[in-house]
């Protein structure tokens, strides 16, 4: 694709020759072994990228040095300390070079201060107090956890160990060794004064900062030879002001590296304290990390790469064309869709399933514990059980779907991928017509159109699935239906209790102000304070009202991933929005709200111009019962059968579909 020649042009970093300049960046799954060895399941995850067409894959995390960092950074990430991973890694290998995609391994000695895990040493959680280890005694304002100074010996054995690692990652048939020096890890922390107070050889000026670093990349060349690429990957800036690392000392790192024999850099920011930028949600722009790669490029004259809502293929086309970086790195983008660059080859572009920067697969699933799912994609993760296509039904059947939100479609394109007659029904004049589009019209979530658009796309081109628009299903049509089986997906409604003075023309819905629909006063009182919300007070705040939110709950946003939820409040504060936490309205009036201070049950009165209610969302199902009396197969899937976020609305469609 001409459009596209960049990306899919072939390139070279060091001696390694990849197929074009897209990178799979690295993406845990947390399906290793108990003992941090790799999987079966890990690797369909990885090949079936592999032949969505990457140019290389990034493997994610794994531990280099387990007996020194005795903490993991994550419960279940992967080893490399010991020879005996040398096996189940080579299967892996050797199946992606059969797919035609070289390979790489990012190793960290340990995730330092700032680990999140716990001990190596199953079931010792709760019994021994193992504390973190790091530079310094200084804890990660995140893990808030005791730190334990390294001493030079430790350091120096972690040295060596890291070169084994590289020697055992050649060995297993890894095209390039990939050093964790990212995010405020152990390397990072050597790195940045924010972490590291020494004052030996390891600690104050740059040149002791950088010598952890260097004397690992030395024995990595030592140990698995000077023609074995190695790519550094760490933040060019933390983010944290004068506290920390910024452009221009990390720059001269650059210069550094390359001098050292390093092959290339990839750029990424942020420690865990400045999460926002180290795993951007939709508040960080598009590409928003790119200024670090041209920072970079600017120092040095190995190849850069770029990261950071990278997804896109039009921006990340973009970002090469205009030399801004020699390869460009995504790990989302290949999370939702696992034929990134075959698509963008055969031009479709409509047909690619797109980010939305959700960060449901880490913030919800990832540091929660579990393993790897997207919002959006409900095969990720699960490649081993869904390989190439779906299951066969045993029969295939006539299947009507009410409702042409996330559940409805997801569940009528896989349904048509099956090869079922599928008819949809939608009351709107358009697919993702309710809430998804109401949803959109904060700042920073068009994103939530890429929804409507996939589908709008892979529907058009299944003539067994015909859309119904503008057709509102009732109790009096449904007889008229003629169906095998039925999947209700008519979404949820705002919630509206029965608060005195509710019907006063003051207030309205948050649903109506997203929509234009009501005229907004200066003064603005938002009731509940959940994501709808905070998102509506977004949105008000930019439009120079002023807002505040009243929530019974004592904190604002709390259904919303901690990352974006952190960065949404800061917004919010920055924006001079006041929020009222564990207070309830008790009664609306013409001119403001009276609200009770659960915290010592004193009642104020808070004046405003109108009051926008944001009481959360209940199902509309109203149809069910009916259904049940005609169809015997009847399934209720997304909000309809209890209110959730995408991640639940997509899965529900999906599951539904493979049940007919």
């Amino acid at each position: 694709m001409a459009q596209f020649k960049h990306l899919l042009a072939p390139g070279n970093i060091g001696n390694m020759k990849l197929k074009n300049h897209v990178i799979m960046g690295p993406v845990e799954t947390l399906y290793a072994s108990s003992d941090g060895e790799m999987t079966q399941r890990i690797i369909d995850f990885y090949v079936r990228r592999s032949r969505g067409g990457a140019g290389l894959i990034v493997l994610h995390s794994m531990q280099g040095n387990t007996k020194m960092d005795p903490i993991d950074p994550y419960p279940g990430s992967l080893r490399l300390d010991d020879n005996a991973y040398i096996p189940m890694l080579t299967e892996f290998t050797e199946t992606m070079h059969r797919e035609g995609t070289k390979v790489a391994c990012l190793v960290s000695p340990g995730g330092g201060a700032q680990a999140l895990g716990y001990p190596y040493d199953k079931g010792s959680q709760g019994i021994y107090d193992i504390p973190n280890v790091g530079p310094s005694e200084k804890q990660s304002l995140v893990a808030q956890r005791k730190v334990r100074k390294l001493t030079i010996e430790e350091i120096k054995k972690s040295v060596i160990a890291m070169g084994l690692c590289a020697a055992r990652a050649k060995t297993a048939g890894f095209d390039a060794f990939c050093i964790h020096a990212v995010g405020g890890y152990l390397i990072a922390q050597f790195l940045t004064p924010y972490f590291n107070d020494r004052d030996d050889e390891y600690g104050g000026s740059l040149e002791n900062r950088m010598r952890f670093l260097l004397e690992i990349i030395e024995s990595c060349q030592k140990n698995a030879g000077k023609d074995f690429p190695l790519i550094v990957r760490f933040s060019i800036d933390e983010y944290l002001g004068d506290a920390g690392r910024g452009i221009e000392e990390s720059k001269l790192i650059g210069k550094m590296l390359e001098k050292a024999g390093v092959a290339a850099i990839d750029c990424s920011a942020g420690v865990f304290e400045t999460a926002n930028m180290l795993i951007q949600p939709i508040y960080v722009p598009k590409g928003g990390l790119v200024p670090l790669a041209v920072a970079m490029k600017s120092a040095v004259s190995i190849p850069v790469i770029a990261q950071g809502r990278l997804s896109e293929p039009e921006i990340a086309e973009k970002v090469l064309a205009e030399g801004q970086a020699d390869f460009i790195s995504t790990s989302r983008g290949w999370l939702v869709d696992q034929d990134w660059v075959n698509k963008i080859t055969a031009g479709d572009t409509e047909g690619l399933r797109r980010c939305i920067s959700c960060n449901y697969c880490i913030g919800q699933r990832i540091f929660e514990n579990l393993p790897i799912r997207c919002a959006l994609n409900p095969i990720a993760g699960r490649e081993s059980i869904y390989k190439e296509e779906l299951p066969s039904p045993a029969k295939l059947k006539k299947v009507i779907v009410i409702g042409a939100g996330p559940a409805g479609l997801e569940a009528a394109y896989r349904l048509g991928m099956q090869g079922h007659s599928v008819d949809i029904y939608e009351a709107s004049n358009q697919i993702c017509g309710g809430q998804i589009f109401i949803a959109q019209v904060p700042p920073c979530k068009d994103v939530l159109s890429y929804i409507s658009r996939f589908y709008s796309a892979q529907l058009s081109r299944l003539a067994n699935v015909t859309l119904h628009l503008n057709t509102k299903m009732t109790e009096s049509n449904i007889s008229k239906l003629e169906g095998d089986a039925v999947i209700l997906a008519t979404g949820g409604e705002e919630m509206i209790p029965g608060i005195p003075g509710i019907d006063n023309s003051n207030v309205v819905t948050a649903q109506n102000v997203l929509l234009g629909k009501c005229d907004i006063g200066k003064n603005v009182l938002i009731a509940g304070g959940g994501q709808i919300g905070a998102e509506t007070a977004h949105y008000l705040a930019e439009k120079n009202h002023s807002v505040t939110i009243v929530e019974m709950l004592p904190e604002i946003a709390l259904d919303e991933e901690f990352i974006t939820r952190m960065m949404l409040l800061s917004i919010l504060e920055e924006a001079g929005v006041k929020m009222l936490k564990n207070h309830r309205i008790t009664s609306f009036t013409p001119s403001g709200a009276n609200v009770l201070d659960q915290a010592d049950c004193k009642e104020k009165f808070i004046a405003c111009d109108t009051i926008v209610l944001a009481l959360g969302t209940k199902p509309v199902n109203d149809l069910e019962k009916v259904l049940r009396e005609y169809f015997s197969e009847v399934y209720v899937v997304g909000d309809a059968c209890g209110t959730g976020a995408i991640h639940k609305a997509v899965e529900e469609g999906f599951f539904a579909a493979l049940r007919i």
